[in-house]
């Protein structure tokens, strides 16, 4: 028997080692009742995990697929004509907000690369207010430095899910709200619909292997299922343990990007790393009280929608804080659509800038 086999199965072990300790961590922390505690035990237990265990784990990237197509299926299913409206008198702020965001970005981008030995391009994908898997992916597609983007994207990921839960206890109270949109009637989802919803599952992962959209993950059972959800045929609601296995594949997958490479790049960057990153996260919760004063967003919302973190990952948590997913969802797919579209043909032109 080949050895290659044997390295393979071993690394197979650890895809399942690294699930099962992610979710001991989330089930742990959500017996403490800790805010979002599910991703953030899953997230903190299996990038331990991924620092104690040098060898490759397989797996990850399909965790991750996976846990973004059942999330996108999650809220696509949730979709009700109600969730529009206020939908529609967001998007003009959040263009605005897009743009303050995105220029915040490339500002401070620009400063990282003249405050440590990081090139311009690379400081730019890493200060941009895109998710992770989209901005590595990009940095990757660019053939820019891969490690460094990925780790200072997870460590303001991690500023932001470990902060928001008490930030958004802290000032509820004090902030009026408008109300909660409503949610679909707790009725059994019938035996076609479940069918129906495995059927774009599957065509969605298949889809998105041959497409290779940035974000596509997430988008398209969002699109699909939410536009048969709102126009043909309501679903029901979805189980919601498929929830939580979207959670913890998300959340685990995530983690996982947190190996030794990462924690030695992070040690040459971490003060100017940290210093962007809360100016950047510090600017979208700005963002995200105006996006509450002049929408009908409740606050909670208003703020997961606003910060610079991945969709799939704020639109996980977003329940547990008091936010509506849906919501939370589409607005952080807006941003990222905006990022996919404009930032290849904006380094095309950077390079060429420099090379003349």
């Amino acid at each position: 028997m080949p050895l290659s086999w044997f390295k393979n199965s071993n690394s197979r072990l650890h895809g399942i080692g690294i699930l099962a300790v992610g979710f001991a961590g989330g089930w742990l922390m959500m017996q403490l009742s800790i805010p979002a505690g599910l991703f953030m035990g899953c997230m903190v237990f299996s990038g331990v995990y991924r620092i104690l265990t040098p060898a490759k784990i397989a797996g990850i990237d399909i965790f991750h697929k996976v846990g973004q197509i059942l999330i996108g299926i999650v809220i696509g299913a949730s979709f009700q004509q109600e969730v529009l409206e206020p939908l529609k008198l967001a998007l003009l702020p959040v263009f605005v907000q897009i743009l303050i965001l995105v220029t915040a970005g490339l500002l401070l981008g620009t400063l990282l690369s003249k405050w440590t030995a990081l090139d311009r391009s690379t400081s730019i994908l890493s200060a941009l207010p895109g998710g992770l898997p989209v901005m590595v992916g990009l940095a990757a597609d660019l053939n820019h430095k891969v490690h460094v983007v990925a780790v200072i994207h997870f460590l303001r990921l991690t500023v932001i899910v470990f902060t928001m839960p008490t930030l958004i206890a802290l000032v509820t109270p004090f902030v009026s709200s408008s109300g909660d949109l409503p949610v679909p009637a707790a009725e059994p989802m019938a035996a076609t619909a479940i069918l129906l919803v495995a059927v774009i599952g599957v065509g969605c992962f298949l889809l998105t292997n041959r497409l290779n959209f940035p974000g596509g993950d997430m988008l398209f059972p969002l699109l699909i299922t939410g536009s048969i959800n709102l126009f043909f045929h309501e679903f029901g609601p979805i189980n919601p343990h498929i929830k939580q296995v979207a959670i913890t594949l998300l959340a685990v997958s995530v983690g996982a990007r947190l190996n030794a490479e990462a924690l030695r790049t992070l040690k040459q960057v971490i003060i100017p790393a940290i210093s962007i990153i809360l100016v950047l996260v510090g600017l979208g919760v700005f963002l995200g009280f105006v996006l509450h004063w002049i929408t009908p967003l409740d606050l909670p919302t208003a703020l997961l929608s606003s910060v610079p973190g991945g969709a799939a990952s704020l639109t996980a948590v977003a329940d547990d804080l008091g936010g509506d997913l849906r919501i939370v969802a589409s607005l952080h797919l807006c941003r990222l659509l905006f990022l996919s579209v404009l930032t290849p043909p904006f380094f095309f032109l950077l390079d060429r800038f420099r090379t003349s």
